[in-house]
Parts: structure tokens; sequence; C-alpha cells
């Protein structure tokens, strides 16, 4: 009897720690899927992308998944002269999360840069944006063992860094 009760409580911990962790991933999931209904600055301190970005590591793939669609949004960056697509913020956000350098993960050069903007990327990404997904996922694979977070320096840190209680990037080691 005694065994049997020891089972029940930790078929009852396990089946506990799976829901959280399930409503937790769930609770992420419709953070990326509200993405798309982003308007104006998409990394204004208080848009949804920063509470993507603090959950770090555990949005990695959920943003990867999105770089290939192309549901346009009312969302707007310096860098593209017309409205971001959801796949376009998933790559931006992604990239607060951990570098991706855009040659090694594509081979395409992208090296002119015009009032802070990389020139060639979103162009890239548009017209390629399955194929920009596997290629992310596929860089993303062969060196995410090799990641650590690290804090940055305070001067690295913006306010909406500060604000939404995020102090570090993946690095590759």
């Amino acid at each position: 009897m005694k065994q049997i009760i020891k089972n029940i409580g930790i078929t009852i911990c396990v089946c506990t720690i799976f829901i959280h962790c399930s409503n937790a991933q769930t609770q992420l999931q419709k953070q990326v899927d509200s993405i798309k209904y982003l308007q104006g600055d998409p990394f204004a301190c208080t848009a949804v992308t920063w509470r993507i970005i603090a959950n770090r590591m555990d949005a990695i793939q959920l943003l990867i998944d999105q770089l290939a669609d192309s549901t346009m949004t009312n969302a707007r960056d310096k860098c593209k002269k017309t409205n971001l697509a959801f796949g376009d913020i998933a790559f931006l956000t992604l990239k607060e999360i951990l570098p991706l350098p855009f040659f090694a993960v594509t081979q395409v050069q992208c090296d002119v840069i015009e009032d802070g903007c990389q020139l060639g990327i979103f162009e890239y990404i548009a017209a390629n944006r399955l194929r920009f997904r596997q290629q992310v996922q596929a860089y993303y694979n062969r060196n995410k063992n090799q990641l650590k977070w690290r804090q940055l320096d305070s001067n690295y840190l913006t306010p909406c860094h500060i604000q939404n209680n995020i102090k570090g990037i993946y690095f590759y080691d």
C-alpha cells in the first residue's frame, strides 16, 4: 500500500511539473504568435518582442520556426522600406538573443552598411524565406552546443534591456 501511495505521489509531481512547463511554453508560443499583430516599432520597450527575448533559449526554436512566414504586419523598421513580415520580426528578435552572422548563415555577403542598416538582408530574406529558415536552423543546430550566456557591460544595455531585465546575450564559445 505504501508503494502505491508513493507511486501516486510521484505521478502527481511529474504531472504537475509537465503541466507547468507546458503552460509556460504555451504562453511563450502565444507571445511569438502575437508578433504578427505588432504595429509601429516592434522594439518599443513595452513590445512583446522584449518578453520573448527575456525567455532566451526557450524562444530560439519558436522564432526560427517563424522565419519563413511572410504574413505582413503593421510594424516598421528603419532598414526596410515597407512594413515588416512576421518572419522579419522573428529574425530581428532572434538576433537580440544570439548572434547570426549573415554570411556565415547564408554564404551571401551583405557588407554595405548605410545609415546603420546592412543593405540586402531583408531583400534576401523576402526572396528566400523557406531557404533562409533552413539555413538559420542548420547554423543553429551546428553551433547551439557552443552557446554561452554572457552578461553585457552596462554600456551596451539599452533602456529597453534594463526595463525588461535583459542583461546579456548568447555568444558562441
